[in-house]
C-alpha cells in the first residue's frame, strides 16, 4: 500500500509478491479480501501479471487485507498475512464546518463548552484554556454510517469546573480546540467569558481641564467584576449636546481604567460613566470646567551660572493657548512676568538639549544677578482666572565661569529638542564631547541617569531614576536591550571638573537624550543548513543554533520541535507539547527538549524519509520567532556532509560582504557546489573545493547554495542552505573640506548627508587609512567628524579617510575620501592644547584623533606620553570601539620606547592582558579582531627590542603566541 491511513475516498494501491509460485502465475485466480471491524468482507480482483490493484474505502474504519490466491490445476491456494488499513476522515474546517454555543457563563457555576460540528469519525480532542490544557476526549469507537452519511451534525462538550475557572480568573478568555487523527488535524479557536458581578464603581477627574491637542485623564475604579465595558459621555450643561462619547473594554480584572480625551471650547461639562458586562451595570458621574491650564515648568540656568554677574534663567512653560501672570522667587524675592501662550509649537534650535522636546514649551527668561554659591530653588506659581500653579526648580550659582562649554551626546541630534528617540537594537554606545578650558589640576567626572518618560513632551521626573550599578560614571554608556523594560527614557549625563587640590568646583553640564527599547526579534539560523540530509546508519541527530548561548541564556528560552511535516510544525509552544500524530516519535509531543542544544537517537525516530525541526526562542525583552531545518534521510549509504559558515552567517546576510561557506566531509573525493535561482556567479569555480566564497552583492536578495559531497563510490549527500539579504541603505555621500591642507596645521571637517535611515539610526565610523591599516577616529550617531588634523599624505600627498555607515545589524556601506595633505614639520602649540583638553576630559576619541596623527611627529614627549598611558591604564572597556582605540593609542605611544619610563612599561603590559582578555568575547568579525591584535602585536614587537624589558621577554613571546592564536581562529578560511 501506498499509505496505511488514508481518508475516506481516496484511492489506495496495493501491490502484492507471490514467492514460490512461479510455475502457477498462468493458472492463478488472485484477489484481495477485505474486512471491517464487524468481519464485513469486500472482494477485489488482484491482476496476475503484476499483482497489483485499487480500491476505494467509502466509510472510515480499521480494515485487515489479505491477498489471496487459487489455482485449479493444483487444489491449492495462497493467502498473505494480514495488513491493516486505517480510513480516517479529514479535518478541515470544510468538512466540518465548527461552531460554538454561547460562551458567556457565569464564574465559578458549572460551565460546559460546547462546540457543533459535522459527524467525523475518528477524532481526538484536546482543549485548551489560555494555553492550558484542561481536557482531553475521543470519539466513540464505533462508525456510525447513518450519521456519516448525512453529514449530521453533532456535539461534544467539555465541563470546565470552579477550580480551573479560578486559574484563570473570570473575564475574556481563549479557548483553543485541537482536533486530529492519523490523517489530519486542526485548531478552532474562540473566546469564552466568565462573567463576575461589578461592585463599587466611580470615576475621578480633575475639576479644571485643558484643550486639544492636550489631554486630560478620567479614572474610573472598580473593585471588583470582569469583564467590564465602560462607556462615557461628556455633555455641554449649557446645551445638553454630547461632545465626546467612547468606551473600553477590560477583558480581566481592571480595578483602575484610565481614558485619555479633550475638549475644544470653554465651558462646564458633565462626565457620564457605565460599567457592564452580562450580569450586572453600574453607573457614576461627574463635573469639570474646561479653561486653559499648565501641564508643565521647567526652571534651567542651561548651564551653572557665575556669581555677582547678570544672567538668565530659564523657564520653560507647557500650556493651553491663553493669558497667565507668573511669580517667580529668586533667592526669595519675587518678580511678576505676564505672558501669552499663542501657539503650540515654537523653534528653540539654538538651545542645547534639555529632557523633554522643548519645541512644546513656551520660553521665558528671567534676568537677574545671583549671589549664593550652590544650588538655588527657584518657586513660583503661574495664575489664570480661576486657578493657580506652583512649580519648583533649581539652578547652580559657581564662583566663576564654568570652564566646560557645549558639551553634547554624539546622537547624532544638533537642536534643542528630541528630533526622534534612538532605538536601541541590541545596545547603543553613548559618548559625549565638550570643550574643556579648566585648569591641569582639574579632575573630570561624569555622572549618567536614566528616567522613564510616556512620551517625548514629559519631563524626565527624577522620582523614577534608573541609576546603572555599572558602567555609568566613564566618559561612555552602554544601554543593552535587555536591561530595560520596552518603553521610552530619556538619558541625562552630567559633567563636572573639580580642582583636585582645593575641590572647588569649577564647571558643570548636563546634556540629554531620548531613547526607545523595543520588544525585538533575535534572527538566528539552524547550524549545519536548511536542508541536509542524513545515512540512516548515522546513531545521534545533533542540533544547535547560530545564537551565541553564553550571551543570551540569561534573557531567552530555547523549545526544540520535530515533526514529520513541516506544515505541522507549531508557531505556539503549547501546541507543540499536545500528542500530536506527526510527531517524529509516533503519538508523542512535537516538543523535544528546553536544552540550547538537541540531541535526536536515530533508533528512536519513527519511519521517515523527512524530519522536520523547528526551534522557538522567546524571552521577556524578545518577541517569539522560529528557525526550520529539514532532515532528509537517505535509504541507501552516503557520506556524512556538514556545511558550515564562516562569514556573513546571520540570517539575513550583509550585502557589502562575501558569504563564505566550508562542506565538511571526512570521506568525500569530490565536492560540487550549485546556486539557484542562477544570478549568473559561476559555482563551479567553487567545485571540488571544501571552500566556497561567494560575492554578496551578486547574489539574488533570496538565493539557494548547495554544497553536494560524493564518496568513492559515488555515493553523495547534500546540504541547502538558504540565503536572505538584508536591506542596504544608500543615496547618501560624504565629503571632506578643505580637499588640500598642511599636516598637523589644517583642520579638516568630513560630513555625510543623504543616508535614508530605515527603523533603526544608522551608526558611522570615521577611519584613518594608513599603510594597509585602518585606525579608528570616530564612531557614533554623529555624521560629522569635526575639526580632524591628519599626517603627511603619501608619495603622491595623499590621505585616505574610510567612513563606514552601517545598521545594527551590521548592513553597511563604506565611502572613501581621499585628501592632498603636504608634508609640515611644525605642529602648532594649539594642537598640543587640545590635546591636553582630551587627556583631562578623559575623552578616549578625541585622545585618539591626535594620538594617531601626532605619533609621526616629535611633539609626544615622554612626559605626554606617560600622561597618556595613565588615562588608557584607567580607560573602562565596555564594547569594542574603544577597545579598538586604547589598543591603537598605544601602538602607537610605544613607537619610540625609549622614551618610556618602567612604570609605562608595567602598564602596557596590564593594558595588553585586558584587552587580550576582552577580544574574544566581544569581536566576532575577522575585521575587528585582526585589527586589535595587529595593534597589540605592533605594541609587544616595540617593547621587546628595549634592553630593559628582557626580563619580561618570556612572558611576552607567550604573549605573541596568544595573540597569534586569537588572530588564526578568528581567520576566515578563503
Amino acid at each position: 500500500m501506498n499509505s496505511n491511513h488514508v481518508q475516506p475516498g481516496e484511492l489506495v494501491q496495493f501491490v502484492s509478491i507471490l514467492r514460490g509460485g512461479d510455475s502457477l502465475k498462468g493458472h492463478l485466480d488472485c484477489l484481495l479480501e477485505h474486512y471491517n471491524q464487524d468481519s464485513t468482507q469486500t472482494e477485489t480482483n488482484l491482476s496476475t501479471s503484476t499483482f497489483t490493484a485499487q480500491h476505494m474505502y467509502q466509510y472510515p474504519g480499521t480494515y485487515s487485507i489479505y491477498a489471496r490466491c487459487d489455482t485449479l490445476r493444483e487444489n491449492a491456494f495462497f493467502r498473505t498475512e494480514r495488513v491493516n488499513l486505517y480510513v480516517e476522515c479529514g479535518l478541515s474546517p470544510s468538512t466540518l464546518e465548527i461552531s460554538h454555543k454561547d460562551m458567556d457563563k457565569t464564574f465559578l457555576n458549572p460551565v460546559e463548552v460546547v462546540f457543533r460540528h459535522k459527524y467525523c469519525f475518528p477524532i481526538s480532542y484536546s482543549l485548551l484554556l489560555d494555553d492550558v490544557i484542561i481536557a482531553h476526549k475521543q470519539t466513540e469507537q464505533v462508525l456510525d454510517e447513518t450519521k456519516f452519511l448525512l453529514k449530521v451534525f453533532e456535539e461534544v462538550s467539555f465541563k470546565v469546573n470552579s477550580t480551573k475557572q479560578l486559574l484563570s480568573g473570570p473575564g475574556l478568555h481563549d479557548v483553543m480546540l485541537l482536533l486530529q487523527n492519523n490523517v489530519s488535524s486542526m485548531i478552532y479557536s474562540t473566546p469564552v467569558i466568565f462573567n463576575e458581578e461589578i461592585e463599587g464603581f466611580y470615576i475621578a477627574v480633575k475639576e479644571y481641564v485643558g484643550f486639544h491637542p492636550h489631554y486630560f485623564i478620567i479614572n474610573a475604579t472598580v473593585s471588583q467584576g470582569a469583564p467590564i465595558n465602560l462607556s462615557i459621555q461628556i455633555k455641554s450643561i449649557e446645551s445638553n449636546l454630547s461632545r465626546f462619547s467612547g468606551s473600553l473594554f477590560c477583558p480581566h480584572y481592571c480595578h483602575s481604567m484610565v481614558v485619555k480625551t479633550n475638549l475644544t471650547q470653554p465651558g462646564i461639562y458633565k462626565i457620564e460613566a457605565t460599567v457592564e458586562n452580562k450580569i450586572s451595570q453600574s453607573s457614576s458621574w461627574a463635573l469639570i470646567e474646561a479653561l486653559p491650564q499648565i501641564y508643565n515648568v521647567y526652571i534651567s540656568s542651561l548651564k551653572p551660572i557665575p556669581s555677582y554677574s547678570r544672567n538668565y534663567v530659564y523657564a520653560f512653560v507647557r500650556g493651553d493657548i491663553g493669558d497667565y501672570m507668573m511669580t517667580i522667587y529668586l533667592q526669595g524675592r519675587p518678580e511678576n512676568h505676564s505672558f501669552t501662550i499663542s501657539k503650540l509649537e515654537y523653534d528653540h534650535k539654538d538651545l542645547p538639549s534639555l529632557p523633554f522636546d522643548a519645541k512644546f514649551y513656551k520660553l521665558i527668561k528671567v534676568e537677574r544677578v545671583l549671589y549664593h554659591i550652590g544650588m538655588q530653588q527657584v518657586t513660583g506659581f503661574i495664575r489664570n482666572s480661576k486657578q493657580s500653579f506652583p512649580f519648583v526648580g533649581w539652578v547652580e550659582v559657581l564662583e566663576t565661569s564654568s570652564c566646560l562649554e557645549n558639551l553634547r551626546i554624539r546622537d547624532g541630534n544638533y537642536r534643542g529638542g528630541f528630533e526622534k528617540p534612538l532605538k536601541v537594537f541590541d545596545y547603543l554606545t553613548f559618548s559625549v564631547d565638550f570643550k574643556f578650558t579648566c585648569k591641569n589640576m582639574s579632575e573630570v567626572r561624569y555622572k549618567w541617569l536614566v528616567f522613564p518618560v510616556a512620551t517625548d513632551m514629559d519631563m524626565a521626573t527624577y522620582t523614577y531614576e534608573v541609576e546603572f550599578e555599572k558602567e555609568s560614571f566613564g566618559p561612555e554608556l552602554i544601554i543593552r536591550a535587555d536591561t530595560l523594560s520596552p518603553g521610552l527614557y530619556v538619558i541625562k549625563v552630567k559633567v563636572t571638573s573639580e580642582n583636585v587640590t582645593s575641590d572647588v568646583l569649577e564647571g558643570k553640564l548636563k546634556d540629554y537624550t531620548l531613547i526607545e527599547i523595543t520588544k525585538r526579534k533575535l534572527h538566528f539560523v539552524i547550524l549545519g543548513g536548511n536542508v541536509l540530509q542524513a545515512d540512516n546508519n548515522m546513531t545521534v541527530l545533533r542540533f544547535v543554533s547560530s545564537i551565541d548561548y553564553n550571551k543570551y541564556h540569561r534573557h531567552i528560552s530555547y523549545n526544540w520541535f520535530c515533526s514529520i511535516k513541516q506544515e505541522e510544525l507549531p508557531t505556539r509552544t503549547v501546541i507543540g507539547k499536545i500528542q500530536r500524530k506527526d510527531s517524529c516519535f509516533d503519538w508523542h509531543t512535537l516538543w523535544v527538549t528546553s536544552d540550547h542544544v538537541m540531541e535526536i537517537s536515530m533508533n528512536e525516530l519513527r519511519q521517515s524519509e523527512h524530519y522536520y525541526i523547528r526551534l522557538i526562542i522567546s524571552g521577556p525583552h524578545y518577541d517569539a520567532t522560529y528557525a526550520d531545518q529539514e532532515v532528509v534521510v537517505q535509504a541507501r549509504p552516503a557520506p556524512i556532509v556538514n556545511l558550515k559558515c564562516w562569514l556573513n552567517c546571520e540570517k539575513y546576510f550583509s550585502p557589502h560582504l562575501s558569504i563564505i561557506l566550508q562542506l565538511e566531509c571526512d570521506d568525500c573525493l569530490r565536492r560540487k557546489w550549485t546556486l539557484s535561482p542562477n544570478p549568473g556567479h559561476q559555482l563551479p569555480l567553487c567545485d571540488d573545493q571544501e571552500f566556497c566564497k561567494l560575492n554578496a552583492s551578486l547574489l539574488n536578495p533570496s538565493s539557494n547554495v548547495t554544497g553536494t559531497g560524493y564518496n568513492i563510490h559515488r555515493e553523495n549527500s547534500s546540504v541547502t542552505i538558504f540565503l536572505d539579504a538584508l536591506s542596504s541603505h544608500s543615496g547618501g555621500s560624504c565629503i571632506i573640506l578643505p580637499r588640500m591642507g598642511s599636516a598637523y596645521t589644517t583642520k579638516f571637517n568630513v560630513t555625510c548627508a543623504g543616508y535614508i535611515e530605515g527603523k533603526y539610526q544608522l551608526m558611522y565610523k570615521f577611519f584613518l587609512q594608513n599603510k594597509g591599516r585602518r585606525y579608528l577616529l570616530q564612531y557614533g550617531f554623529d555624521p560629522v567628524l569635526y575639526d580632524i588634523i591628519l599626517p603627511p599624505g603619501n608619495l603622491s600627498n595623499d590621505v585616505t579617510i574610510v567612513i563606514e555607515i552601517c545598521t545594527p545589524d551590521q548592513s553597511c556601506v563604506e565611502e572613501n575620501l581621499f585628501v592632498t595633505v603636504v608634508t609640515k614639520d611644525d605642529v602648532n602649540d594649539d594642537v598640543i592644547n587640545e590635546l591636553d583638553a582630551a587627556l583631562l576630559s578623559n575623552n578616549l576619541q578625541k585622545i585618539a584623533q591626535f594620538v594617531l596623527i601626532l605619533s609621526s611627529s616629535n611633539k609626544l614627549n615622554q612626559s605626554k606620553r606617560k600622561e597618556i598611558f595613565s588615562k588608557m591604564v584607567e580607560y573602562p572597556m565596555l564594547s569594542l570601539e574603544p577597545v579598538k582605540q586604547v589598543a591603537d593609542v598605544i601602538s602607537h605611544v610605544t613607537n619610540n620606547p625609549k622614551l618610556l619610563e618602567e612604570t609605562q612599561l608595567q602598564d602596557a603590559q596590564d593594558i595588553l592582558d585586558r584587552v587580550e582578555s576582552f577580544v574574544p568575547f566581544s569581536a566576532s568579525r575577522y575585521e575587528d579582531v585582526n585589527s586589535i591584535v595587529r595593534s597589540c602585536m605592533t605594541t609587544t614587537s616595540q617593547l621587546m627590542r628595549l634592553v630593559r624589558f628582557y626580563p619580561f621577554k618570556n612572558d611576552e613571546n607567550l604573549r605573541m603566541n596568544r595573540l597569534g592564536k586569537l588572530l588564526m581562529a578568528s581567520l576566515t578560511p578563503g
